[in-house]
């Protein structure tokens, strides 16, 4: 071994992710460093941003090299729980030497892109329907009094052919149509849809970020049936957790509930790019819990167990 130790290398970080990459899929990243014999490795605590999970601990390999040194390989895996593109800065490795000398290096940064599990007509934004034009009357248009007896005179004729109708044949009776009635995913994407064009308008954080949390917290009560705005972060992730919802959506749920709650009420501004990121997000809350109606009536099966098939 050396006099003195020297520093660990990076040699070489191979990322392994899939084409498809969803929330909540693993990554794996595997690091491989050279370092003196005997030194320990790992990773800093917190190493990953928030929205990436290190998914158990790293598994370790070593292999010997010559004049003292060894090949050290960290294989790991993570999981993200946005969309888009994810950012990982340098990653943290802490050393230990035998000599109890000790530091801080770190590996290159890298890039994960996640795709949403929305098809693109999940993300059409939804067009106001156009008022009704009115025009100005015609040239030879009536007068309303001679309009008027002009409408009494038909109603009456219509009473005495509609009598003579109902003597001669039976009504035929035609039902009501029936009520559109929308479930609770329908209801969160309107709301969703209307909070998006008011931020694009106004630029209204606080304003923009209350919606969003509301709309997730109302959808959650309504499809899963417990009071989800009486609760705080960890509760409602306990409650979650209790339904059987799938754990990456319960993250995603409370990525987004902390990142409303830094808007507004400690004033955080995130940029612009971020805001349409946490919108996604909540379309994406909302569409992977849609249960998808089977032939015998039954929901069992949601667009996030689909989008895994």
């Amino acid at each position: 071994m050396p006099a003195h130790a020297e520093d660990p290398t990076v040699v070489d970080l191979v990322i392994d992710q899939p084409d498809s990459l969803t929330v909540g899929d693993p990554v794996t990243y595997k690091l491989v460093l050279e370092v003196d014999e005997g030194t320990r490795v790992a990773l800093a605590p917190a190493a990953f941003p928030p929205e990436v999970e290190l998914l158990g601990s790293p598994a370790e390999t070593r292999r010997d090299l010559d004049n003292g040194r060894e090949e050290v390989t960290l294989t790991f895996r993570v999981a993200p729980f946005v969309t888009g593109q994810v950012d990982v800065p340098p990653l943290p490795v802490r050393f230990t030497n035998e000599d109890d000398t000790s530091g801080v290096i770190e590996a290159p940064g890298s890039i994960i892109l996640v795709n949403s599990v929305l098809t693109p007509t999940d993300l059409e934004r939804r067009d106001l329907k156009p008022q009704a034009m009115i025009g100005t009357p015609p040239a030879t248009w009536v007068g309303p009094a001679l309009a008027a007896s002009v409408g009494a005179l038909i109603l009456i004729v219509g009473a005495a052919l509609w009598r003579r109708s109902v003597l001669r044949r039976r009504a035929m009776y035609v039902p009501p149509p029936r009520p559109v009635v929308l479930g609770p995913e329908d209801l969160a994407r309107d709301a969703l849809d209307k909070a998006g064009i008011a931020f694009r308008e106004d630029g209204d954080y606080e304003a923009y970020y209350t919606i969003l949390g509301n709309v997730v917290r109302k959808y959650l009560a309504d499809r899963f049936e417990f009071p989800a705005f009486a609760l705080t972060s960890r509760e409602l992730e306990e409650q979650m957790m209790q339904r059987g919802l799938d754990r990456w959506q319960i993250r995603v749920v409370g990525g987004l509930i902390s990142q409303c709650d830094s808007v507004v009420y400690r004033r955080y501004r995130p940029a612009p790019e971020r805001a349409e990121h946490d919108l996604t997000a909540a379309y994406e809350i909302v569409e992977m819990s849609r249960p998808l109606a089977m032939e015998d009536g039954t929901d069992t099966t949601t667009a996030k167990e689909v989008a895994r098939i």
